[in-house]
C-alpha cells in the first residue's frame, strides 16, 4: 500500500508541475509471452489515454492509463483455481447425482478472464523522420491492478424415458474473484503521422515485464506480454 500510494503521489506531482505537450487516446491489442501458473494462452483487446508533458530537448515524460480485457485459458483451470466449494463440495456433489440417475448427465466446461488497469510513468524520446513522420521511442514503469475471474459452465441433460422427453439446461457457477497488483516494467517504440496541424496518427509495440509489486502477484497469470497499439496524438 506505501509504494501504491507513493506512486500516486509521483505522479500527481509530474502532472501539476508539467507543462501539457499532448494527450493520446488508443486502441490495444495484447498477447501473453511468457506466461504462469499453467496458462497455456492470454490475449487481450482494451485501449488508453496518456498525457505528455514537455521535458528538456527532445525528451517528454508521459502519464499512461489503460484497460485490457484478457481471455485466458489455463490447464484445468476448475481445480487450479482452488476453489474449496467446487472442490470439496459441489463437483462431487455432480458426479454422484450422475451415478444416482442414469438419466442424469451433465457437461462442465469453463471460462476464465482477466481486467487489467495498467497505470504507468513513460519516458519519451521523439526523433523527426520526415517532414509528417516521427519515430518514438520510450521506456516506462508502473503498476498493474488486475481481477481474475472464472465461471463453471454447466449444461445439464434429464432424459424422461416414459414420455421420451428430454429436458436441457445451462447455468453459470462464478467463482470468488482473484485481485491484486503487478509491477510492470515496458519498453518500445511508437511511430507518428501528421495528418492535420495538431493531430497525428499513432501507432507502436510495446514489450511489457511483470513483477512482483504489493499484493496478490502470484495470482498473475503473466510474466511478460506484447502490446500492439493504434490511435490518436492530439498537440497542444
Amino acid at each position: 500500500m506505501i509504494r501504491t500510494l507513493s506512486f500516486l503521489l509521483l505522479v500527481s506531482s509530474v502532472a501539476v508541475y508539467g507543462q501539457i505537450q499532448s494527450i493520446t487516446t488508443t486502441a490495444i491489442y495484447g498477447v501473453g509471452l511468457s506466461k504462469r501458473l499453467n496458462v497455456e494462452s492470454a490475449s487481450a483487446i482494451g485501449g488508453g489515454v496518456e498525457v505528455t508533458l514537455k521535458l528538456s530537448g527532445s525528451y517528454s515524460i508521459g502519464l499512461q492509463a489503460g484497460y485490457a480485457s484478457y481471455s485466458i485459458s489455463q490447464t484445468d483451470q476448475l481445480n487450479n483455481w482452488n476453489w474449496n466449494f467446487w472442490n470439496d463440495r459441489y463437483y462431487p456433489k455432480i458426479q454422484s447425482d450422475m451415478r444416482a440417475d442414469q438419466n442424469l448427465s451433465a457437461q462442465i466446461g469453463s471460462v476464465q478472464a482477466m481486467d487489467e488497469i495498467p497505470v504507468m510513468l513513460v519516458v519519451h524520446y521523439h526523433a523527426p523522420a520526415g517532414e509528417r513522420l516521427g519515430i518514438v521511442p520510450c521506456v516506462g514503469a508502473g503498476l498493474s491492478f488486475f481481477n481474475r475471474k472464472l465461471y463453471a459452465d454447466e449444461t445439464w441433460t434429464k432424459q424422461f424415458p416414459q414420455t421420451q422427453y428430454t429436458l436441457t439446461y445451462n447455468l453459470r457457477n462464478f467463482a470468488p474473484p482473484k485481485k491484486g497488483n503487478a509491477l510492470v516494467l515496458a519498453l518500445g517504440c511508437d511511430a507518428t503521422y501528421r495528418i492535420g496541424g495538431d493531430v497525428n496518427i499513432i501507432a507502436g509495440a510495446h514489450y511489457r515485464s511483470y513483477l512482483s509489486a504489493t499484493s496478490g502477484f502470484e495470482e498473475f497469470p503473466l510474466a511478460s506480454g506484447f502490446i500492439i497499439k493504434l490511435g490518436l496524438n492530439f498537440l497542444y
